[in-house]
C-alpha cells in the first residue's frame, strides 16, 4: 500500500490564501449552493469573470480550492447554514480573505452585504474538527456546518448564538516568529532526540505536516527517512526559513507529485523526497488535479476512494440512511435542552408555591402580584388571574414535581441519545473504509441491529453481510497487530482475539479501529508501539492528522459499555501519545488474524 502525498496543511493553505487574494477580490458573490452534505461552493465575479470557490469540509479529504468550471449542485436538502449563506453572502462582496495565523488552517473570508451588513465565514480544515462557521458582528455565530456543544472545560461551543473561538492549539512549539537565536536553541534540543527526524519535527513543531517534515528532512539530511542527529542547526534552521520564506515574499512553487505517471499529491514547494515533481501553475490547480486522477482510477488512493465510483449507490443509499438518523437523534437532542429545568428552577417554584398556599388567605381578588420579603432578599410572585391562589399553587406544586422528574430523567436520556451520536459516527467511518458490497451491507445491518433505523426499505444487494476478519499486520520485531474496521471486527478484536495483558490503542475522541498488540504483557518497543498508533489514526476518523491523539491502555482495563452498541468501550487507566494519521512506511500487512498469541513469523 502506498501513502499519498497530500496534506492540506498550514502552508498550503497559505499558498491557497495568496492566490485567492489575488483572484477573487473584490469579488462579488452571485450563487451559493450544496456541492454535497460537507461541501459549500460559491460562484463569484471577480477580475472580469466568473470563478468557484469550493470550500470542503470533508474530515477525510478537508480543503479550499478555486476552479473554472462550474460546480455542480449536489443533494435536494437545504441545510440551515446554506439558507442562511444565501441570505447574508449571496449578492455580497468578498472585501477580505486572512489566514489569521500561517502554522494554522484557519481562513477567515469577509463580506459585506448591502442590506445585511458584514459577515464571516470561517474555514476550519482541521482534520475530524474541519467546519464552515458563518459569524456575524462580534464573531457571534450565526450557524455552521457542524455543531457542537462545549462538553468540558477548555471546549469550545459552535452552536447558534455562541461567540466563536478558534480551535485549541497543540502543545507544540509556535516557531515562525521566534528568532534565528531562539529558534537554533529549540532545534539544539530537538537533533538530540532518538527517532526519525521528520517525526521529530512533527511532534515538536507547529505547523508541520508529514508532507513538509520529510522534505525538510531530504534537503538537511540527505533522507527523508534520516535520523533526527543526521543533521546540524544551522543546516535544519535554513532549511526551514527557506521553505516557509514564499509566506512572506509569495515566491510560491506549487506542483503535483507523481509517481508511475500517476497524481500521488500536491505542494506549495518543489518536493525531492518522493516521485516526479510536476509545476503547476496554481496551487488550486494541482489540488483539482489531485483529487480528479483520485475519483478517475486511483491506484495510489485508500481502498474506500478506490471503490467509490464501484459502490456509489449502495454506499450512498446507506450514509443517506445515517443522515436520517442522525438527524432524527439531533433533534431529539435539542427537544431535550428545551425541556430541561435551568439549575435551581424546581427549588424556587416550590418556594413560591409554599409562600402562595401560606398566605392565600391574604390575596385580595384583584391582586397581580405577591411581593415578600426573605430575610432583605425580595420574592415576587405573579398571581394568575384565572386561578385562586390555592389552584395557582397546586399547580405550580404540579409543575415543580415534573421538573423534578425531567430533571432525573433528560441526563440519562442525552447520554444515551449522544451514545447513539457517536455509534452512527463510527458506522460513517466503517462506510468510508468499506471495500466491498458484503462490508457495506454490515454497516446497514448495524444499524438495524442497533434499531435505529425502523423503515421497511433495504438497500437491495447480492451478498449477505460479510465475515470477514479484522486487519493483521507485523510489526518490525515480529509482533501482530491486529486492526477492527468496522464496528462488529472491534468488538471481536477486542473481546475475543485479544488477551487481558496485550496492549490496545485506539484514536481519542474520534470513531475508528480499536487496534490491539499481541505482546502478552512484555514490553514493546518504541517502533511497535509507533506502527500501532498510527494505524489506530489511519482507520479511523482522525485520518490525514498531522497531529493524531491515540490513546493506549493494557486491554484488560477496556469494558463493554453497559448497554452500549457494538464495539463502544470504557477506557481505564490510559496514557495518550501522539503520531501521524497516515500508514507508516514500513506496515507490513500480513493477512487476517488467528488467534495464536505472541509473536508471529511471517
Amino acid at each position: 500500500m502506498s501513502t499519498l502525498i497530500m496534506h492540506f496543511d498550514a502552508i498550503t493553505l497559505a499558498c491557497i490564501n495568496a492566490e485567492l487574494n489575488q483572484k477573487l477580490l473584490p469579488g462579488r458573490v452571485q450563487q451559493v449552493l450544496l456541492v454535497d452534505e460537507q461541501s459549500i461552493g460559491l460562484e463569484i465575479y471577480a477580475s472580469q469573470q466568473r470563478q468557484y470557490l469550493w470550500l470542503n469540509a470533508d474530515p477525510a479529504a478537508a480543503r479550499i480550492q478555486l476552479g473554472a468550471e462550474k460546480l455542480r449542485r449536489g443533494p435536494d436538502s437545504q441545510p440551515p447554514l446554506l439558507l442562511l449563506l444565501r441570505k447574508y453572502v449571496r449578492n455580497a462582496i468578498l472585501d477580505t480573505i486572512v489566514q489569521p495565523d500561517p502554522i494554522e488552517r484557519v481562513l477567515r473570508l469577509g463580506f459585506e452585504h448591502a442590506e445585511h451588513g458584514s459577515t464571516t465565514l470561517i474555514v476550519e480544515l482541521i482534520g475530524r474538527m474541519s467546519n464552515l462557521i458563518l459569524t456575524g458582528p462580534g464573531d457571534k455565530i450565526l450557524d455552521c456546518l457542524r455543531r457542537t456543544r462545549a462538553q468540558g472545560e477548555g471546549q469550545r461551543a459552535l452552536w447558534p448564538g455562541a461567540i466563536y473561538a478558534p480551535p485549541p492549539k497543540p502543545a507544540k512549539i509556535e516557531w515562525l516568529d521566534l528568532t534565528d537565536a531562539a529558534l537554533a536553541a529549540e532545534f539544539k534540543k530537538m537533533l538530540r532526540q532518538d527517532g526519525k527526524l521528520w517525526r521529530v519535527l512533527v511532534d515538536t513543531l507547529a505547523g508541520f505536516s508529514p508532507t513538509l517534515a520529510r522534505e525538510v528532512a531530504w534537503r538537511a539530511a540527505g533522507n527523508s527517512q534520516a535520523a533526527a542527529t543526521a543533521t546540524d542547526v544551522d543546516t535544519l534552521r535554513q532549511t526551514v526559513r527557506a521553505l516557509w520564506q514564499p509566506v512572506q515574499n509569495g515566491h510560491w512553487q506549487p506542483g503535483l507529485v507523481l509517481e508511475d505517471g500517476r497524481a500521488i499529491g500536491f505542494a506549495p514547494y518543489v518536493i525531492h523526497f518522493r516521485g516526479e515533481f510536476e509545476p503547476m501553475p496554481a496551487i488550486s490547480h494541482a489540488v483539482a488535479r489531485f483529487y480528479e486522477a483520485s475519483q478517475r482510477h486511483s491506484p495510489g488512493v485508500t481502498v474506500a476512494a478506490q471503490t467509490a465510483d464501484a459502490y456509489a449507490t449502495q454506499r450512498g443509499a446507506v450514509n443517506a440512511a445515517i443522515r436520517k438518523v442522525r438527524t432524527r437523534l439531533a433533534r431529539n437532542l435539542d427537544a431535550l435542552a428545551g425541556e430541561e429545568p435551568a439549575p435551581g428552577q424546581v427549588a424556587e417554584l416550590r418556594i413560591q408555591a409554599e409562600w402562595l398556599l401560606a398566605l392565600s388567605s391574604q390575596i385580595t381578588e384583584d391582586q397581580k402580584q405577591l411581593d415578600i420579603d426573605l430575610d432583605g432578599q425580595p420574592l415576587t410572585i405573579a398571581l394568575d388571574m384565572h386561578k385562586t391562589p390555592v389552584e395557582q399553587a397546586e399547580a405550580m406544586f404540579k409543575r415543580a414535581a415534573k421538573l423534578a422528574r425531567a430533571a432525573e430523567f433528560i441526563p440519562q436520556r442525552r447520554a444515551a441519545l449522544q451514545a447513539d451520536l457517536d455509534f452512527l459516527a463510527q458506522l460513517e467511518v466503517d462506510l468510508h473504509f468499506a471495500e466491498n458490497q458484503p462490508e457495506i451491507q454490515a454497516v446497514e445491518s448495524e444499524l438495524r441491529r442497533a434499531g435505529l433505523l425502523n423503515d421497511r426499505k433495504r438497500t437491495k444487494t447480492t451478498h449477505a453481510p460479510t465475515s470477514a476478519e479484522p486487519l493483521r499486520y507485523l510489526s518490525p520485531d515480529g509482533l501482530a497487530i491486529l486492526v477492527g474496521r468496522n464496528a462488529r471486527q472491534n468488538e471481536q478484536v477486542t473481546f475475543k482475539l485479544a488477551g487481558a495483558d496485550d496492549l490496545w490503542l485506539h484514536a481519542h475522541g474520534a470513531p475508528g479501529a480499536h487496534v490491539v498488540v499481541r505482546n502478552g504483557g512484555q514490553p514493546v518497543r518504541e517502533e511497535a508501539l509507533h506502527m500501532a498508533a498510527q494505524l489506530a489514526g489511519y482507520y479511523s476518523g482522525l485520518r490525514g492528522e498531522k497531529a493524531a491523539p491515540i490513546t493506549i491502555a493494557t486491554r484488560r482495563f477496556v469494558t463493554r459499555v453497559p448497554g452500549g452498541r457494538t464495539g463502544q468501550v470504557y477506557v481505564r487507566n490510559a496514557d495518550t501519545i501522539t503520531v501521524a494519521a497516515e500508514l507508516p512506511d514500513d506496515a507490513l500487512l500480513i493477512s487476517t488474524p488467528s488467534k495464536t498469541r505472541g509473536t508471529t513469523h511471517a
